[in-house]
Formats: structure tokens, C-alpha cells, sequence
């Protein structure tokens, strides 16, 4: 180390230089260098106690997010950016629904375990995403700017009404079924069903062959007021519904189940095992709750 770096570590730390307090050169540099050596030693304790502090600071901040992010949560509804600023997206967790009003004025009621995407501001078009789950969309007529929901390859237009878009993950099928109004629902493959009030479209994901029914649509926004009512519903159907309103997760054999349909209505002010004990008498199954919200439902299922 060369005489301006020990004069600079030596105005870092506050010391005047040592060397005038010695006569002789060679003790003058020893102590010197020890010096030196303890003021290099406090520094590098210095920065290492910087990092800590640092790293502390850091890991703090990634608490309080991660707080803030349960209360969101815990509260019923999360808020996050995605990539494109541009968008908004929400997620519903389940045991919730959660009403919202759309820049144009259009209201949107979104089921339990639902994730929706949508623009900040509405331009020339008027296209939002439901990514998962289920929403009811109650839609501000504009003629010149079509309204269009995408769900699973699937697109349903309008220009002012009323329908429910049904298109869970978990779900083999996607639906669209119509309160109000008249929509248009298309597919990747061009297929186009034009649906009036009280018809619905089914998509199963894998053929995607569309199959329209006549329906009480009515029915299909009830879970809106806390009523599920399933009509002819494959088993895969009432379970999600379950799982959704009363935050369980359900295991059972889904080949075994996979052809059994049944209809049914439930109140999600009924309890838990009202619902199991329901489906126990329809469908002929047995269950176990277990203490970690976890059900287990076996039976012979159906051919």
C-alpha cells in the first residue's frame, strides 16, 4: 500500500498519520501497517454490517407485500397488473362473488374461483377475457362498438344484453346461456351459434362441437343471490361447485363418476355436510370430511 492510499484510509477513519510519533523507520512502519491492517478490517466489518442492513431492509419489504397481498386476498378480491399495463385483472377467490362495473357502464358479477381480464379504458372495441370461472354480464347497448367476452377459444358477441359465460378450467365443457337480448358465439373453427333469451350453447373442450339447448337462463345467475342449481349436470359440474362455495377440496374417482348426471339445488347458507348428505341421497355416494377441509366421496358411480 503506497503512502496515498494509507493517507486516504487514514482521513477516512479520522486518524492523523502515525509516523511522527516514532524515531525509528522500521518500528514507524510495522505499527504503521498494523494500523492499516485494523482500520482495512473495520472497514470491511462496516460494509459487511451495511449488507445485512440491506438485506434485512429487503426482506422486510417483501414481507409487507406479501402481507398486503393476503389482506387482498382475505378480503375478497386481489387487483394486480398484468404485463400490459393497459389491463386489469382480477381473481375471486373461492367462497366469493364479487360485482364490477366496466368502463362502459357494463356490470359484471363474477362467480367463486373466477379470474377476469379487462382494458382500462374501452376504444373501438369492447373485448374483455374471462380467463377462468364464471360471470354473469349485464351490458350497456352501443351499436357501433360490439361487445365481445373470450373464454376458452370461444367468442361471444354482442351489442346490448344479458348472459352468463360458464368456462371453468376444471371443466370439460364452456357454456354461454342468454337472459336478454341475442348473442352471436363462435369458435376457432368458424362454427357460429346465434342464441335468443333462454337458449344456451355447450362446448365440450376436446370435439368442440357446439349443442344448443333450450334452458331456464334465470337460472343459471342464481348462484348471484347464494343459490346453486344445477340441472343435468355431470359430476364433475357439482363438485367444482362445491369446492368453489365452500372452500373444500374434493377427491374422488372421475373415471367412475365421469357418466353420472344429476340435477340439484342448495343454498350456500346450508351447511356443508346439508349439501354432502343431499348429493348422498341422489347420487347414492358416501363421504368423510376431514379436518383439513378435505372430503373424500367413493360409491359405485354410474356405467
Amino acid at each position: 500500500m503506497n503512502e496515498k492510499e494509507k493517507n486516504g484510509l487514514y482521513k477516512a477513519f479520522g486518524i492523523n498519520d502515525p509516523s511522527g510519533f516514532f524515531e525509528d523507520d522500521k518500528d514507524k512502519e510495522q505499527l504503521g501497517q498494523e494500523i492499516l491492517e485494523r482500520i482495512q478490517a473495520t472497514k470491511e466489518i462496516q460494509e459487511q454490517q451495511e449488507l445485512s442492513i440491506k438485506l434485512k431492509r429487503r426482506k422486510t419489504m417483501l414481507s409487507m407485500a406479501a402481507a398486503i397481498g393476503f389482506i387482498l386476498l382475505s378480503t375478497g378480491l386481489l387487483f394486480y397488473h398484468s404485463l400490459d399495463s393497459n389491463y386489469i385483472t382480477i381473481s375471486v377467490p373461492k367462497g366469493e362473488t364479487k360485482q364490477l362495473v366496466l368502463p362502459d357502464g357494463s356490470t359484471v358479477w363474477l362467480n367463486s374461483a373466477s379470474t377476469f381480464k379487462y382494458p382500462k379504458k374501452f376504444g373501438k372495441k369492447r373485448t374483455v377475457y374471462l380467463l377462468d370461472g364464471e360471470g354473469f354480464f349485464d351490458i350497456v347497448h352501443d351499436k357501433k362498438v360490439p361487445f365481445v367476452v373470450e373464454a376458452s377459444g370461444i367468442k361471444t358477441n354482442v351489442l346490448g344484453t344479458s348472459f352468463v359465460v360458464k368456462s371453468y378450467q376444471a371443466l370439460s365443457t364452456m357454456s354461454v346461456a342468454v337472459l336478454s337480448g341475442k348473442v352471436a358465439v363462435s369458435d376457432d373453427q368458424h362454427q357460429t351459434s346465434v342464441l335468443l333469451k333462454n337458449e344456451q350453447v355447450v362446448y365440450n373442450k376436446d370435439h368442440r362441437k357446439p349443442k344448443v339447448l333450450n334452458v331456464q337462463a334465470m337460472e343459471h345467475k342464481a348462484w348471484n343471490d347464494g343459490n346453486i342449481v344445477l340441472n343435468a349436470a355431470y359430476f364433475e359440474d357439482l363438485v367444482l361447485a362445491v369446492e368453489n362455495a365452500y372452500q373444500v377440496k374434493i377427491k374422488y374417482d372421475p373415471e367412475k363418476f365421469r357418466n353420472c348426471q344429476n340435477s340439484i339445488r342448495f343454498n350456500t347458507s346450508q351447511s356443508l355436510t346439508e349439501v354432502l348428505d343431499l348429493i348422498k341421497e341422489i347420487q347414492g355416494i358416501t363421504y368423510q370430511i376431514n379436518k383439513e377441509k378435505e372430503v373424500l366421496i367413493t360409491g359405485s358411480g354410474c356405467n
